[in-house]
């Protein structure tokens, strides 16, 4: 099965696959800068080190990136292959080298300074190009989250264990520190609601699921976290597929001046009582972007505006909430949303690897399992609509559901439930209260 280039799903192909437009702008072909970061005597030598001592290959690998042989490449290819299926490899003429992991070293940095030098040059091109100046801005954010992504992979290559301890000091250490500056021993992005706090850690970067059935509080509960995040000082971006800007803000002051929604459309809403409510959310709304999805919108489109957020707002993590997958999902090319939902799954899990920001993504129930009936709704993993491999993919996932706990009206009693979570204990129940007419959830 494969996905064709366009949509949300086809464009997380862009580190492999560029559009008719980036194409000619983004080619490495006769690139005059990077050739100046090639060594042709260094290759022939760590080639004929490794021709002398095949053994060299195994101890070079996780250090020597696929395209480190620019001059040699053909070359190389056959001695791999050789290696690698122990057959006799082409003979090389000319000396070795006395320190082939220097030189493997030095190699690779060249490789790392070629694709820099490729970066450059395309940013140079689409400069003097009819491209406007947005879409140059998306296409060096792809590229260089793309030469990032390709870096770390490469350092963090054939790490041994003792390496990987000194990154978990490190991070013990950072841990440390922001627990003392900050006094809170969550280290993740706080939501509002304590009890989930403590159970998640807080929102990590990871992929995050919140399920229910209709009605029962998802946009409320993910609208609440983004105001709540931002006003904590961290940039957050909304995809909504569900509601217009126009709605979500409107349910964000309302909540917060404590008017029914209805009352608002119906022109019985305080509007002085608005304003001041748009007075005390601005520090939250500066920070809040909100992207209406649609089958033209891309996942580089959607990194490109929380770079740009990062880049206002400077902070050591940010959040992208989708609201919701299934819808999001329809464009990603499979044949069956099933499948769609899976590889959206993997692709907003690398998303949230790129940006080291958590992502909240809102699912809907099968019928049965959602109790779409009565608004029940179950807890259960399987219950996960056309889910796939969706709760394998997540971090975490929760269930908003109905409880049976007596409340007065127009309140309802809903549970929080956590059916999985890879930081700590799960199978864990925080009931909630719902205000639907005022748009807030609250822990009872």
């Amino acid at each position: 099965m494969t996905r064709p280039g366009s949509g949300l799903g086809g464009s997380l192909l862009w580190c492999t696959k560029l559009t008719e437009l980036e194409a000619p702008l983004l080619s490495t072909k006769d690139l005059s800068l990077a050739q100046d970061f090639t060594d042709s005597a260094g290759e022939r030598a760590l080639l004929a080190a490794i021709a002398a001592d095949p053994s060299l290959y195994w101890e070079l690998q996780g250090s020597l990136p696929a395209d480190a042989f620019l001059h040699e490449a053909s070359v190389w290819k056959q001695l791999l292959q050789a290696i690698e299926t122990d057959q006799p490899g082409p003979r090389i003429e000319g000396a070795g080298t006395s320190q082939p992991h220097g030189l493997a070293a030095r190699l690779a940095d060249l490789t790392q300074r070629r694709m820099l030098a490729d970066l450059q040059e395309s940013l140079g091109r689409a400069l003097y190009s009819e491209t406007s100046a947005q879409t140059i801005l998306t296409m060096l954010e792809e590229r260089t989250a793309q030469a990032r992504l390709l870096l770390q992979e490469q350092s963090h290559a054939g790490l041994s264990g003792l390496e990987v301890a000194a990154e978990v000091i490190a991070l013990a250490q950072e841990r440390w520190r922001l627990r003392t500056e900050t006094g809170s021993s969550i280290g993740g992005l706080l939501t509002g609601l304590k009890g989930l706090d403590n159970v998640l850690n807080g929102l990590n970067p990871g992929l995050h699921v919140l399920a229910g059935a209709p009605g029962v509080g998802k946009t409320t509960l993910s609208l609440q976290i983004a105001l709540h995040v931002a006003s904590q000082g961290h940039p957050v971006v909304y995809v909504t597929y569900e509601n217009s800007p126009v709605s979500l803000v409107s349910k964000a002051l309302c909540a917060q001046a404590g008017i029914s929604s209805s009352n608002l459309e119906r022109g019985f809403a305080d509007v002085k009582a608005l304003q001041e409510a748009v007075s005390t959310l601005v520090p939250s709304l500066q920070r809040l972007s909100i992207i209406e999805g649609t089958s033209k919108l891309t996942l580089a489109q959607i990194r490109g505006k929380a770079l740009q957020l990062a880049a206002r707002f400077p902070t050591r993590s940010g959040l992208v909430i989708f609201d919701y997958l299934q819808r999001a999902a329809h464009g990603s090319g499979f044949d069956q949303l099933r499948h769609n939902v899976s590889a959206l799954a993997g692709d907003l899990r690398d998303l949230s690897n790129r940006l080291q920001s958590p992502i909240l993504a809102l699912s809907s129930q099968n019928r049965s399992s959602g109790a779409y009936g009565n608004g029940g709704g179950s807890a259960a993993l399987d219950s996960l609509k056309e889910s796939g491999d969706l709760e394998y993919s997540a971090d975490s996932v929760l269930f908003l559901k109905r409880s049976e706990r007596a409340v007065q009206d127009p309140a309802r009693a809903v549970d929080l439930v956590v059916a999985k979570n890879r930081y700590g204990a799960a199978d864990m129940t925080l009931p909630m209260i719902f205000r639907p007419d005022l748009g807030r959830l609250r822990e009872a």
